[in-house]
Order: C-alpha cells, then sequence, then structure tokens
C-alpha cells in the first residue's frame, strides 16, 4: 500500500468562496478598459500635449501619497508633517485605489515583521505574479486586523478615510479628472488618461515594490531577506527600488541613501522640511550603514572560503577587522562632524536674525566670526570625507584580493 497522502480534489466552490471579488473585478477589468479605450481615443481623437500632461502631474502627485504618506510617513513613521501635507497623502493617495491608509499600513507592516515567511502577505517565495498582484485577489481575514497599527487608529482623520475610502476614491480618482475635463472642454480625454489610465499605471509602480524589487538587484546591506537594491526599479517606484537598504533600515526617511540615488520620494521630503511643513526626518548614523555593508561583504566572503584552512581563516579575519576598524573611526569621525556642521548652520541663522536690528558694524564682525567657525567645519567635513573614501577603498581592494588571490598565499607563513 502506498504511504503517500491522498488529497481530495479542490471543489471550485471552495477557492471561489476565498476570491477578493470586488479587488479581483477592479484589477482585472481597469487594465483591459484602459488599453481599449486608450486606443479607441488614440484613433479617433488623436493624443493631446494637455491629456499627456495632465496623466503625468497626476500620476506623480498620486504615486507620491503612496510612497512618500502612505509608507514613509504612515506605515513607517520616518519623520512628521503638518495637517495640510497629511490631508493631501490621504485624500490623493485615496485616488490611487489601494484601499485605505489603515489597511495599506497594516498590510505593509506584517510585510517588513513576517518577510519571505508565511505571514508575509505578499511573500515573494510564493512566486513572483503573487507577490506582484496575485495577493489582492484572495480574501484575507488579517487585512481587518488593525491591531499592529494602534498608533495610526489614533488619528481621526486616518479613521474616517478608512470609512468613507471607496466615495473619497471615486470623487477624487475620477470625479476630479472629469470636472476637470469639463472645465477645459476635453471629460471624456481627460477622465480616460487621468483617470483611468493612471489608476493603472500607478497600481502596477507599487506592485513592482512587492515584485521586482525583490528579485532584481544587489543586496548590499543584509543578506538575510529577498528586497534587493535595483536603480532600475527606483526609476518604475518613485524611489522605492533601493529595497535591500529600506528592509534593513526601515525608519529612515530615505531609500536612496547615497547622494546619486535616484529617489524623488526622499527629495519631496526634504522638500517640506525645508519650508517647514516636515519635521523629524529620521537618518540611520552614517557608521551603522557602513557596518551594514561591511558585515554583507564579510559573509560573502566567509562563504566563498568555506572549507579552507582554520590558518585561512585566521588571516583573513585578523586583517579584514584592522580594516573594518579603521573604517568604523573614519565613518564615526565624519558623523560627528556633519553632526557639528549642521549645528554651526543652525546657530548661524539663527543668530543672523537675531542681529538684524544691531548696528553694522558689531552684526559684521559676529557674523564674520561664525562663518569662519563654518567653513573650518566644513574643511574638516571635506578631509574626515576623504579618509572615509580611502579606508572603504582600502577594504574594497582587500576584499578583492582575498576573493582573487590563490588561498594559500592567504595562509601565514
Amino acid at each position: 500500500m502506498s504511504m503517500e497522502t491522498r488529497r481530495d480534489p479542490v471543489e471550485p466552490s471552495s477557492w471561489l468562496e476565498h476570491i477578493n471579488w470586488p479587488t479581483a473585478l477592479f484589477l482585472t477589468i481597469t487594465p483591459v478598459a484602459a488599453l481599449v479605450w486608450g486606443c479607441l481615443h488614440v484613433q479617433a481623437a488623436g493624443l493631446r500635449t494637455s491629456e499627456i500632461l495632465f496623466l503625468l502631474a497626476s500620476g506623480t502627485a498620486t504615486a507620491l501619497s503612496i510612497t512618500a504618506g502612505y509608507h514613509r510617513l504612515f506605515a513607517h513613521r520616518a519623520y512628521e508633517c503638518n495637517r495640510f501635507v497629511k490631508l493631501m497623502f490621504v485624500m490623493v493617495g485615496s485616488a490611487a485605489f489601494q484601499h485605505s491608509v489603515l489597511s495599506w499600513a497594516s498590510d505593509h507592516r506584517r510585510h517588513h515583521k513576517n518577510i519571505d515567511q508565511e505571514g508575509d502577505p505578499y511573500n515573494i517565495q510564493r512566486g513572483f505574479l503573487w507577490a506582484h498582484i496575485g495577493w489582492l485577489f484572495f480574501l484575507d481575514h488579517k487585512r481587518e486586523d488593525y491591531t499592529n497599527i494602534p498608533d495610526l487608529l489614533d488619528d481621526p482623520l486616518l479613521r474616517f478615510q478608512d470609512r468613507y475610502y471607496v466615495p473619497i476614491a471615486i470623487a477624487v480618482g475620477f470625479g476630479l479628472p472629469l470636472a476637470v475635463g469639463f472645465a477645459v472642454g476635453n471629460p471624456w480625454g481627460c477622465l480616460l488618461w487621468a483617470g483611468l489610465v493612471r489608476v493603472v499605471a500607478v497600481h502596477h509602480s507599487t506592485f513592482l515594490v512587492n515584485s521586482l524589487a525583490h528579485t532584481l538587484g544587489r543586496r548590499p546591506y543584509t543578506l538575510r531577506v529577498s528586497a534587493r537594491d535595483s536603480f532600475v526599479t527606483a526609476i518604475l517606484t518613485f524611489g522605492e527600488g533601493y529595497h535591500n537598504f529600506h528592509h534593513r533600515f526601515a525608519a529612515d526617511y530615505r531609500n536612496g541613501v547615497r547622494r546619486h540615488a535616484y529617489d524623488p520620494t526622499k527629495w519631496l521630503i526634504r522638500a517640506l522640511a525645508s519650508i517647514g511643513w516636515a519635521w523629524d526626518l529620521r537618518r540611520v548614523p552614517r557608521e551603522r550603514i557602513i557596518a551594514a555593508e561591511m558585515a554583507c561583504d564579510s559573509q560573502r566572503l566567509t562563504h566563498r572560503l568555506r572549507g579552507c584552512s582554520e590558518h585561512v581563516i585566521a588571516a583573513l579575519r585578523d586583517r579584514m577587522a584592522e580594516i573594518h576598524a579603521h573604517v568604523e573611526r573614519a565613518a564615526t569621525r565624519l558623523g560627528e562632524i556633519e553632526n557639528q556642521v549642521a549645528s554651526a548652520r543652525a546657530q548661524f541663522a539663527a543668530a543672523r536674525k537675531e542681529w538684524r536690528g544691531h548696528l553694522r558694524e558689531v552684526r559684521h564682525e559676529q557674523l564674520a566670526r561664525f562663518r569662519d567657525q563654518l567653513e573650518s567645519l566644513r574643511e574638516a567635513q571635506r578631509r574626515a570625507r576623504q579618509d572615509l573614501h580611502a579606508a572603504r577603498s582600502t577594504w574594497r581592494q582587500a576584499l578583492t584580493e582575498f576573493a582573487n588571490s590563490p588561498l594559500a598565499a592567504l595562509a601565514p607563513s
């Protein structure tokens, strides 16, 4: 007799009962309708420049309301902002048709807590298509469990949006483009491009964070999760493509932590902070970021050298520990100087306001002292950056040397 366990065939009615029909139909019909209607519209009336601009403007506003609002503000509390900005994120984000802030943030926090495991709602281990869109097609009782977002439940604005989400989403997502269209004499064109096509485009831009960002790219900060950093994904997701960094340092308001990283969401948050509309921007100290990178490098190298003699491993650890300490000292020093520069800038700005009404000679003398101090700190900051760059270059050179040299050469003589 076979020991293999027999499974009864699944009745069609059983899995059909688990389909989230409103969401499944919406996600299925909208792209088909956008494609068919778009082709017919272009064939009949052409494509106007105003329609393209309206699509780009509304799509950017909606996508940034998800990335800067739903994600970094509400799900991760990476910064704070005034009520007007919060209201805009909530209302415009509703037009993305990605459910309420409470639902979105609850799912996302469960994703971070259980990434790549059973409790992850969009677990990439279940396949690219599941992570991208499939998980939304099925009912999940946990989506109504908001016990993991008690901080958000205290906000009356978010409770209001959750209660009246559908009419808000329809009014802002489709009603507003239609109204603008009537005002400019092109109601159906505006509804098509700034309404239907925008919804589909923003949907799949967001969905790529759950699928492509766990498939394409590198893992420079942690090897424990599937999340990856990719410039390509960042382009497609308004800066959310540096996903390995995000899963290692989720509370940081930045995803693209490097200066050259493409992260429009980070730029928007900084712009809001520069005019006083956002504050308490959370940043992971540079030394912690560098330590995470070096830990990943060490893990990769250790994996490559598995099976080597203890002499080889000991030589490796001693050399790498020495370089690691040098990099950490340089990173810590740079962090301290950057804090001093930020403090000096704040003091300089305050001094300019305080002494505005003083005698010109006194004011110029005091401000000159502040300028000299700030210039001195900037020069120290420049030297510290050079030291850190040299230390990290030494680290990378050592990694290359250890990886490419004959293993016997690493053992002590």
